[in-house]
């Protein structure tokens, strides 16, 4: 009986208890919103972040076009004659990038100083494929392509291949297109454009 008294609390059997127990919902509310709340902030970083990444694709695409169409008239052949150092056409080329065709600064998401240049030129339209700016290694770790960046000055009439890439970090690989190709949780975004050169007057800056 002096048992049965000590397992009695405020005058309830331990059975009561048990079931007010099992019955009780005080801060459940609170434990299912910690078991939902990280996996949708998740959910909801990751598709925020896939629209960052399109927006930046955006950018870059349209910039390469617009710069590319110096080389396409040959205005940036002309202003960059007597340069044979690819480097600094490469460097000059890609302010052409990260500055609109009115002059100013181009607006970018991405840090428009890291973008990195290739020019290159083709036989014909069949053969005109782009360099991928990533490389992978044997043991399958992807990085730079370090035979990416590169300038080959266009004549006229030639078909050329303008490529422009440049690494963005990742912070929520969760979707595909989202996911990392480099190294550190960074992704490479990249343009291109294919056209063939104009006649352009000046066709002497290429010999």
């Amino acid at each position: 009986m002096r048992l049965i008294g000590l397992l009695r609390v405020g005058g309830r059997s331990p059975a009561k208890i048990a079931a007010r127990l099992y019955g009780a919902r005080d801060g459940a509310t609170a434990v299912e919103f910690g078991l939902v709340a990280l996996p949708f902030l998740a959910l909801l970083g990751g598709c925020l972040e896939n629209g960052l990444v399109s927006w930046e694709q955006e950018i870059l695409q349209q910039a390469v076009v617009e710069a590319g169409r110096q080389i396409y008239t040959g205005s940036f052949q002309t202003t960059n004659a007597g340069v044979t150092d690819a480097a600094t056409l490469m460097s000059r080329f890609r302010n052409a990038i990260c500055t609109q065709p009115n002059g100013a600064a181009r607006i970018t998401i991405f840090n428009c100083a890291n973008v990195r240049v290739s020019v290159t030129q083709a036989s014909n339209y069949a053969s005109a494929a782009p360099v991928s700016p990533v490389a992978t290694d044997a043991n399958g770790v992807s990085d730079w392509n370090a035979n990416f960046p590169s300038y080959t000055c266009a004549g006229a009439s030639a078909i050329m291949i303008v490529q422009a890439a440049v690494d963005v970090p990742v912070f929520f690989p969760l979707l595909g297109s989202t996911s990392s190709n480099l190294p550190n949780k960074r992704r490479v975004l990249q343009a291109a454009t294919v056209f063939k050169v104009e006649p352009y007057t000046t066709k002497s800056v290429c010999s």
